[in-house]
């Protein structure tokens, strides 16, 4: 029996230094490929150089840029001929205003019998 529980403590001694051995090689392994992956990032950042934009991110951004700016000039245009039709409208509805007055006291001259000249026009 002494030799049946040697041999499960090597058995058990065995499994454990397997386990041990590939825990290693694979925290070494994860260890070595992110070390690569991030060896550009921390050479730039030694270099004090940051990422290079590229030209289609550039573009994009003044793209961007253009676009907010025309938004802007449209939106002031708009608003400056919102105000230039409010301005009309109100020109508008006042010579009808007028007239209607006109056209009214006109109307009640007429039933009254009254024979006003009518203004040169």
């Amino acid at each position: 029996m002494a030799t049946g529980v040697t041999m499960d403590m090597a058995m058990t001694s065995t499994t454990t230094i397997e386990m041990t051995r590939r825990f290693r090689i694979t925290a070494l392994s994860l260890a070595a490929a992110s070390t690569l992956l991030l060896t550009p990032v921390i050479a730039a950042e030694a270099a004090g150089d940051g990422p290079q934009e590229s030209s289609i991110s550039t573009h994009a951004k003044s793209f961007g840029e253009a676009v907010k700016r025309d938004a802007k000039v449209v939106g002031a245009k708009c608003k400056e001929g919102a105000h230039r039709v409010a301005v009309a409208a109100k020109a508008v509805g006042h010579e009808v205003a007028t007239a209607a007055k006109r056209g009214a006291a006109e109307t009640r001259a007429a039933f009254r019998g009254d024979k006003s000249e009518k203004p040169a026009s």
